[in-house]
């Protein structure tokens, strides 16, 4: 109902407004859609469902269907398997979604530190569950500072601002899970976002950027 009051109200406005990509997709056209279905009913339900990916061969039984989640411009299911972790399954990689061996409901209770998570440490999709969280230290040029100073709509949930240097430059911090969680938004703004800390993800960086060259050679 909210996408439709939107889509009504900007239609209305459309000298004023214009939405180049829309920020869900059509998801009247994707309820339609048996998978799609079959997990909503799942999360509302609290069922148990066995699911197989489209790049996998095994199928994965007795998840715990958590929450559907927009993130990163796609759909994803929040499952808790059988290890007790959280993962996401993105909907489009699914092949197929079917009963679970266990028939029966799975009680809240047992998923509040999940939920938790979702609610308060989700990032973005390469956000992982029950790892150590550490914290990058980024400075932005004097050129891009403008976007990354105190009180300016932040990129990331993690995002906080430390200071501004006498150069010009924004130094804030990130936390992350693994890499891939936070590199692909420094290195949307190469070469103007420099990590300072820690050197690991530094190297790591910097390792991704020489095979970059060496591949444009």
């Amino acid at each position: 109902e909210i996408f439709q009051e939107l889509e009504k109200y900007t239609n209305q406005h459309k000298n004023i407004y214009k939405f180049k990509n829309t920020p869900f997709e059509d998801v009247s056209s994707l309820e339609s859609k048996q998978t799609f279905k079959i997990l909503k009913r799942a999360v509302q339900a609290r069922e148990y469902v066995k699911i197989k990916f489209i790049y996998e061969e095994q199928e994965h039984d007795n998840l715990k269907s958590l929450k559907l989640i927009f993130m990163d411009n796609n759909w994803y299911i929040a499952y808790v398997d059988e290890d007790d972790i959280l993962k996401f399954g993105r909907i489009s990689f699914i092949k197929k979604v079917s009963y679970a061996t266990k028939t029966t409901t799975y009680q809240k209770s047992n998923v509040e530190k999940h939920l938790n998570f979702l609610d308060k440490k989700l990032q973005n999709s390469m956000t992982l569950y029950a790892k150590e969280v550490k914290i990058a230290k980024i400075k932005a040029e004097k050129n891009i500072a403008r976007y990354f100073e105190k009180d300016m709509k932040i990129f990331l949930s993690s995002q906080t601002y430390k200071q501004t240097l006498e150069d010009g430059g924004v130094v804030f911090t990130l936390t992350y899970t693994q890499e891939l969680e936070i590199l692909p938004f420094i290195q949307r703004w190469m070469p103007d976002l420099i990590i300072l800390e820690p050197l690991e993800l530094k190297e790591a960086y910097i390792t991704k950027l020489q095979l970059s060259l060496k591949n444009h050679i």
